[in-house]
């Protein structure tokens, strides 16, 4: 019984089996198959004369003693069922030539159909939230690759400190008159408070330092955004604050400072030390030097909280490596932080500034609104 197909239907069923695996190695089956089932389309009555004629060039088609065009026939029919033994077993619609015909007919294998029909897939669904649950385990399970950049960071090997750049705080009078915390940017550290003391002793009674700091939600959101990033590699860090960090504490490890470049802290000097082209004095950072790029001065003091340069660099320091994020306000370190935290931007750095690099110092661009970054934007970067 003809298959009630359409015709779409039938050409990609035919289609299926002349690019099979099957028939890839059988050209002449493959063109016959072709030509029985170009003529079935078109109603043709195939009769084994015709076909010898148009399908072999036979001018003698006569002959009934040449078998060629039945062993090709024949040969072809068991193509097609080596097919539906292997590769298109569980298709429902089937191909055929019936035996003492060259017509090209299709079936429906009824007990595929019958297997696919009883199948209820409400049965499945617990089996297949099994499996799901399954495959996220072992996606869990499987460690990320550390980026390159991180690596060394990363590594169980030594500890790594995060600094968070806070700032020094005066405790006395204030602008009210009233006692209360007090923040003056040339006074960084209680040995600049007393040396501030001996150049004006008048204030030595009304004045002392302050035995908390002070620091803005740009801590709170680097630390999460490190923390996160961290959290998926399995490596901790400890968390301290510039204003009450030595220079061997910083030696201690690998570090992390994410602050502000106005509050004179320690990182500053390690930077410049460590850096071959860079050095940040006062508000700007400098570029010179450099084989190729031209010598250059960037302004870190914008004096606008919406827009501001951002200075990132990874160097090596004695036998441990830092990683630091440097802006003036908040947008800029909470911007590069965000950045260089994200996998795909990670990646995206490496393979265009890096090449085959490790350390580099990189100047951003950053724009944003009530102390939140809305663009991004990286100025220079320089891999060393």
């Amino acid at each position: 019984m003809q298959a009630k197909l359409t015709e779409k239907q039938r050409d990609k069923i035919a289609s299926k089996l002349i690019d099979s695996n099957t028939f890839k190695n059988a050209p002449t089956s493959i063109a016959l198959l072709q030509y029985l089932y170009n003529k079935t389309k078109k109603g043709t009555h195939l009769k084994e004369s015709i076909i010898d004629i148009e399908f072999f060039k036979n001018q003698n088609a006569g002959d009934r003693n040449n078998p060629r065009v039945r062993v090709n026939v024949h040969n072809l029919r068991k193509k097609i069922v080596q097919f539906y033994e292997t590769e298109g077993k569980d298709d429902v619609w089937r191909l055929n030539i019936n035996k003492g015909q060259y017509q090209v007919s299709f079936h429906k294998n009824e007990q595929a159909h019958y297997i696919l029909k009883k199948l209820k897939w409400s049965s499945l669904l617990p089996y297949m939230f099994f499996l799901a649950a399954v495959l996220i385990i072992v996606k869990i399970s499987i460690p990320q690759p550390k980026p390159s950049l991180w690596k060394t960071i990363l590594s169980k090997d030594t500890s790594t400190n995060l600094y968070i750049g806070d700032h020094f705080g005066i405790t006395g009078k204030t602008i009210t008159r009233n006692n209360g915390w007090t923040r003056d940017f040339s006074i960084n550290s209680a040995d600049e408070f007393y040396n501030f003391i001996d150049s004006n002793p008048n204030l030595k009674d009304s004045i002392k330092p302050s035995n908390y700091s002070y620091s803005t939600r740009m801590a709170a959101l680097s630390t999460q955004k490190f923390q996160s990033f961290f959290q998926n590699f399995d490596k901790k860090f400890s968390i301290r604050f510039s204003t009450q960090t030595s220079t061997s504490e910083i030696k201690e490890g690998h570090a992390l400072y994410a602050g502000p470049s106005k509050n004179n802290n320690q990182f500053l000097y390690f930077f410049n030390e460590s850096n071959p082209y860079f050095e940040i004095s006062d508000t700007q950072i400098s570029l010179f030097n450099h084989p190729v790029q031209k010598d250059t001065i960037f302004n870190l003091n914008s004096g606008d909280v919406s827009h501001e340069y951002a200075v990132v660099s990874k160097y090596k320091s004695g036998d441990t490596e830092h990683f630091v994020f440097f802006s003036q306000h908040d947008i800029g370190v909470s911007a590069t932080v965000e950045y260089f935290t994200n996998i795909d931007s990670i990646q995206k750095f490496q393979d265009t500034y890096l090449k085959n690099n490790n350390h580099f110092t990189a100047i951003f661009e950053v724009k944003g609104q009530d102390r939140t970054n809305t663009s991004l934007k990286l100025i220079e970067a320089i891999g060393f």
